[in-house]
């Protein structure tokens, strides 16, 4: 699988340009000016190029886009507050959410750990986080 740049990196890049060509063209006129060795002047040139790519690190968040809306509830974890058999309630981000279970067959067990698959309306579609639940917190309906 190919690598790919995090969200927002490319952006964070496009505006390091200016500054590392800043960087470059004050190190060339020290060089000229003041006489500093070509190798001093490269080995600063990279250590600033590389304090740039460490930075994003630091800075990733303000890059990145805000995740908002139901999607965001999608792929996380909540705890059962009640039997859901396949409907009940969940504890989702220290809020309670109705909740319906994927599999209608299985009872899923109060503080048992469900994972969000999906969303229709205001109801969570959940599932087990795990598949080999034991048998007191997931068992088949009559």
């Amino acid at each position: 699988m190919a690598w790919r740049a995090p969200r927002g990196f490319w952006a964070y890049l496009v505006l390091q340009v200016p500054d590392i060509l800043l960087a470059g063209l004050i190190l060339l006129l020290i060089h000229w000016w003041m006489a500093l060795s070509l190798g001093w002047i490269l080995g600063l040139f990279a250590l600033w190029v590389v304090k740039d790519f460490a930075m994003y690190f630091l800075l990733r968040s303000v890059f990145t886009p805000p995740r908002t809306g139901p999607e965001t509830l999608v792929g996380a974890r909540a705890v059962s507050r009640e039997l859901l058999a396949p409907t009940g309630h969940v504890l989702l981000f220290g809020e309670t959410w109705r909740a319906e279970s994927l599999q209608p067959h299985k009872v899923i067990a109060p503080g048992t750990p469900v994972i969000v698959r999906a969303i229709r309306g205001l109801t969570l579609l959940v599932e087990g986080e795990h598949a080999n639940q034991p048998k007191d917190a997931q068992r088949d309906l009559p």
